[in-house]
């Protein structure tokens, strides 16, 4: 069976997941984000939380593909930078760079809510021919809390 490790960094928790090529998520962890260290520190922690899901899954890194990170700010998906994120320290952070020296997998970078909405379109309500829109979901959230 063939792996895909996903990545959400955010401003408050880190989190990681093992999903199989049906997008069932085998397993999953969250750390805490450590926004009072460096970039680079914060970047490592999402490399080891990778490793550990892996592991904790039981399962062989040979049967990953690859690891997909959806962070917040602007990525540049052709370099792996993520070159800002208004909630935390990061300013031309080497994301890619810095998870495949823990784990040498290839790693894809892109903004969250372009994740969120690749992410219903593959797997969720927008599956097929579903008309699908997706606000940014910091803001749901947000509007939520409100009510």
């Amino acid at each position: 069976m063939e792996y895909t490790i996903g990545i959400d960094l955010g401003g408050t928790n880190i989190k990681a997941g093992v999903v199989n090529r049906d997008g069932k998520i085998i397993h999953k962890d969250r750390i805490k984000t450590r926004t009072d260290c460096d970039q680079l520190e914060i970047i490592k922690d999402m490399g080891l939380l990778a490793r550990k899901v892996i592991e904790d899954a039981g399962i062989d890194i040979a049967q990953v593909k690859a690891i997909g990170v959806g962070s917040p700010g602007t990525p540049d998906n052709k370099s792996g930078e993520l070159i800002f994120a208004g909630n935390l320290p990061f300013r031309n952070a080497p994301i890619r760079q810095g998870i495949k020296a823990i784990i040498d997998l290839p790693v894809y970078l892109d903004n969250d809510a372009n994740c969120a909405a690749l992410a219903e379109c593959i797997s969720g309500g927008a599956r097929g021919d579903q008309p699908f829109r997706d606000d940014n979901p910091g803001n749901r959230r947000r509007r939520r809390r409100d009510h």
